[in-house]
């Protein structure tokens, strides 16, 4: 930078307008040396923006000169001392700050110390051995806690002295040992552990927990026979931590009254120590526990996925069906161990899962035909399934049906068909025809012609057969027609199928009609027969003739999406609005600035917010 493109930004930064200044500043992060100590100077502006501006500047310029001439704001008000800070940790010279540690202030020893370990050079680790033995606690503390972080070599020894160093020094250093994760910290710090400071030992049992090792986790076993309360959770958490095994099964107990806790982290920590021993013993107690929580409730819909996934990871086990089957055994919790054994696909559980669809509960029966549908059929299974679809509780048939579709047994075809005729809710009624497309489709459309209306519209929905949906299309019902009309936006695009959906778009049914529209918009064709939509006498077709002619080819459509701003109906003229709104082009923005003062308010309204978005 020039010199007097340098002397004018300066002279810029004392001026009275506080923008000015800021861009002078900013401006000033391309400059040299000469900017440094103005840019100083306006770190103490009034203006936060103008402080800040200043701040990244110096940053940018960097180097040496400019560390130097920062460190003495360390020593200055808590402002520009945080800002001091935030520089020369973005600077990052290590070799100058070191400098600072044999400064006589307390607090800029430290704040160097600090400095280094934000910068997290492990070349300061030179600089930090005479730091252990400082006259000051908090750099002492500061010094250990740079060497965990840093991860400096040979320092356990340093560390482990310093366990014996004031409280506040000790937290550090265990933080410390915590970081560099040595083993030959585990003789001092068990003797810590048995010491009178409660603190100190939780910060102990954290200490070993992240060491990690068997010998650290045979320590906390020890222990914990000795520990309050509150320390065997933190014991617990240190143990999972490094990973609990089967031979810890005499931890247990002690899990399972963690798990009887109110407390949501104490049931979380005991239910991954409870799987990790794999301890079948408490799968009542962990079915009890999931059973008490309620679904409708948020806070409690995480928990309760924790205790499903506990149960999965357990696996299927006895204890886990004889559960399901116990009278004491609340019956949302009955639920929950129906559920995990359907999706483990516990096959030996197939005898309970029959007994339980019989269950003088509705959520009972419902949960155990839904997990029957995840085994392998067979005799038993299929007939307790068409047993529930004659249950007096729609939930029940409902859950019923679908294991049966899933199950796709042949032998299920009759009986479904059957209850397809009597059945009163349309929602199992979906499930019986989509249960019986997936038996055998082929049989199940021969009948078609008998079939009443409700029953073809959803076959119309449901089918992925192209000449199914085509014949569907043409069904005298125009409700029939609509729901076939939609299903083509999901065959292929052929030649049938197109010619199939233009036809639509002159059904006589104005609904027919529209699903056209929205059937076009799913495929991205027939421009031509939206364009002709577009002037249709029914306005919800020409409504969703509009935002599919948008879709599909919005910038090439702009003349006739322009012409439906003046719609006779004001939802057409709505959809026509937000269409053009997401059209870059001048013309677009010029059609609605010239509706700007439009009568309606509606219109008026929609018309300023798609010009401010646009502009």
């Amino acid at each position: 930078m020039n010199a007097g493109r340098l002397n004018k930004l300066i002279s810029k930064l004392g001026s009275s307008d506080p923008s000015a200044r800021r861009s002078a500043a900013e401006a000033l992060s391309d400059g040299d040396e000469r900017a440094i100590y103005p840019l100083l100077q306006a770190l103490r502006d009034l203006n936060p923006g103008v402080q800040d501006a200043a701040m990244r500047s110096l940053i940018n310029i960097g180097g040496e000169v400019t560390a130097y001439m920062v460190i003495p704001l360390l020593k200055e008000e808590a402002l520009i001392r945080n800002t001091a800070f935030i520089i020369l940790r973005e600077i990052g010279n290590i070799d100058l700050l070191s400098g600072l540690l044999k400064d006589k202030d307390d607090d800029v020893r430290k704040f160097a110390i600090d400095l280094m370990t934000d910068i997290g050079d492990p070349g300061a680790c030179q600089y930090l051995g005479p730091m252990l033995t400082d006259t000051n606690p908090n750099v002492r503390a500061a010094t250990v806690k740079a060497i965990g972080k840093l991860g400096c070599p040979g320092s356990i020894k340093e560390l482990i002295k310093a366990l014996k160093d004031e409280e506040w020094v000790c937290f550090s250093a265990l933080e410390a040992i915590a970081e560099i994760k040595d083993p030959a910290a585990l003789e001092p710090l068990t003797e810590l552990l048995y010491g009178p400071a409660e603190a100190i030992r939780y910060s102990v049992i954290e200490a070993l927990g992240k060491i990690g090792t068997h010998k650290a986790g045979a320590i906390l076993k020890e222990f914990i026979k000795d520990a309050s309360g509150l320390e065997k959770n933190a014991i617990l958490k240190s143990l999972i931590e490094i990973g609990l095994t089967p031979e810890m099964k005499d931890l247990s107990e002690i899990l399972m009254t963690m798990l009887q806790s109110d407390d949501k982290e104490d049931i979380l920590i005991a239910l991954k120590g409870l799987v990790s021993i794999g301890c079948y013993e408490a799968i009542p107690v962990i079915v009890d526990k999931g059973g008490s929580l309620d679904p409708s409730l948020p806070d409690e819909i995480e928990t309760l996925t924790v205790f499903r996934e506990a149960l999965l990871r357990i696996g299927c086990s006895e204890k886990l069906m004889e559960v399901i089957g116990s009278p004491g055994t609340r019956f949302r919790g009955k639920v929950l161990a129906i559920e995990a054994l359907g999706k483990m696909r516990c096959r030996k559980a197939a005898s309970h899962l029959i007994e339980v669809v019989k269950s003088p509960l509705r959520d009972v029966r419902r949960a155990g035909a839904a997990a029957l549908g995840e085994l392998n059929a067979d005799n038993e299974t299929i007939e307790a399934l068409l047993s529930a679809t004659d249950d007096p509780d729609g939930h029940v048939r409902k859950a019923a049906v679908i294991a049966l579709g899933r199950l796709s047994d042949p032998s299920a075809y009759d009986e479904l068909l059957k209850l397809l005729m009597i059945e009163p809710y349309r929602d199992v009624r979906e499930e019986i025809i989509r249960s019986l497309m997936r038996i055998d489709e082929k049989q199940f459309v021969s009948g078609l012609n008998d079939y009443e209306e409700a029953t073809r519209e959803m076959i119309a929905s449901f089918s992925e057969d192209t000449d199914l949906i085509i014949t569907l299309s043409g069904d005298a019902s125009p409700t029939v027609r609509v729901s076939a009309v939609l299903s083509l936006g999901k065959t292929p695009q052929e030649e049938r199928t197109l010619s199939r959906i233009k036809e639509a778009t002159r059904d006589a049914d104005p609904d027919v009609r529209k699903a056209a529209a929205q059937c076009i918009e799913e495929m991205g064709c027939c421009r031509e027969e939206l364009t002709d939509l577009l002037k249709d006498s029914d306005m919800w077709v020409r409504f969703y003739a509009l935002r599919a002619l948008a879709s599909v080819n919005g910038p090439q459509s702009l003349e006739p999406i322009v012409s439906m701003l003046y719609d006779p109906e004001v939802p057409v003229m709505l959809g026509a609005i937000e269409a053009l709104s997401g059209i870059d082009h001048p013309d677009a923005l010029k059609a609605l600035d010239a509706l700007r003062e439009h009568e309606n308010p509606d219109i008026r309204e929609k018309i300023a917010e798609a010009l401010e978005t646009s502009w």
